[in-house]
């Protein structure tokens, strides 16, 4: 589908683009807290036209003193860069201007889960992304989830790891090191669940992101070389980390399902496959965003808040 309706989804480390003339999705490695002078720039230089929807995450990097101070240097950075830009806030509402910064902090998933609502009425979405994971249980088309961060914490409703940039001994069991010698893309690029070009991020070592560095780097985190220890012994700790991923994800859909009697879960992000796995697990139903919308599902937040502008906002 192409139209003049482009979505924008500003994160913490990633800013994800859907071009509503090509119909194409973008990811761009942006860390918020090191190029935060530059994100006006940025977003111009992407060269977008027409109407653009934008939802972030990027207030909390710690390059704001506060959430409300991100929200509103995202806002208005967006503003100078394209002109005519749609905002949604926490309950889902269409805004052209974010007169109460607090309620537009965290949103990329509530566009997600706005156009999700209009194919299916209850349901736990879940988007696992390159950092976090949002749990968001749906019932009759009500959004059930806390509407800021540290309530979704608190209520297992946002995983704080992902597929790229969580540091592995967050996920390790083992006596290891804590030093940010590995993290997750390591893990999931060795366990086959991405390629090297979904390996955005940088390393935590500046190397190259081969097989071979990243079990590097996944020996290191156990004080040793990789000759040491062996391949086989770090395909056995890169399971073992895709386990306990699973395994996490799993228990919080067991735990949304027992609470609201929900049984199916949309999962999109470059998580999928995990997420998948977790459903399984917990024995619920799986629809795949990727299978339902395309290549999308990688910046759904994006497509979503592009559809919803191009829906219902008549500006």
């Amino acid at each position: 589908m192409r139209t003049s309706y482009s979505g924008v989804d500003v994160g913490g480390a990633n800013v994800k683009v859907y071009r509503g003339d090509s119909g194409e999705v973008e990811i761009h490695y942006f860390p918020m807290w090191r190029r935060w002078r530059e994100l006006e720039g940025f977003l111009s230089s992407l060269g977008i036209g027409g109407r653009v929807g934008v939802v972030l995450t990027a207030e909390l990097a710690d390059s704001f003193s506060s959430k409300a101070e991100g929200v509103e240097y995202v806002a208005n950075a967006a503003k100078r860069a394209f002109g005519d830009v749609v905002f949604i806030d926490v309950d889902g509402n269409l805004r052209r201007d974010v007169d109460e910064p607090e309620r537009f902090a965290a949103n990329n998933w509530v566009a997600s889960v706005k156009l999700l609502s209009e194919s299916y009425e209850s349901f736990i979405f879940a988007d696992m992304g390159s950092t976090t994971t949002d749990i968001v249980p749906v019932v009759d088309g009500q959004i059930m989830a806390g509407r800021t961060d540290y309530e979704r914490l608190r209520r297992n409703e946002l995983l704080y790891f992902g597929m790229l940039r969580t540091p592995t001994f967050f996920l390790l069991k083992d006596n290891c090191s804590s030093e940010l010698f590995s993290i997750t893309a390591d893990v999931t690029l060795v366990a086959g669940l991405i390629r090297e070009s979904d390996y955005t991020c940088d390393t935590p070592d500046g190397r190259g992101r081969s097989e071979r560095e990243c079990m590097q780097r996944i020996a290191r985190q156990f004080c040793a070389d990789l000759e040491e220890l062996g391949e086989d012994f770090v395909r056995q700790k890169t399971g073992e980390v895709v386990e306990e991923m699973v395994r996490r994800v799993s228990a919080a859909f067991e735990e949304k399902s027992s609470e609201y009697g929900v049984d199916l879960v949309v999962g999109c992000g470059i998580g999928e496959a995990v997420l998948e796995m977790a459903a399984e697990r917990a024995g619920l139903d799986y629809v795949s965003v990727s299978k339902e919308f395309g290549e999308v599902s990688k910046a759904f937040p994006a497509y979503a808040i592009a559809r919803l502008v191009e829906r219902y906002d008549s500006g």
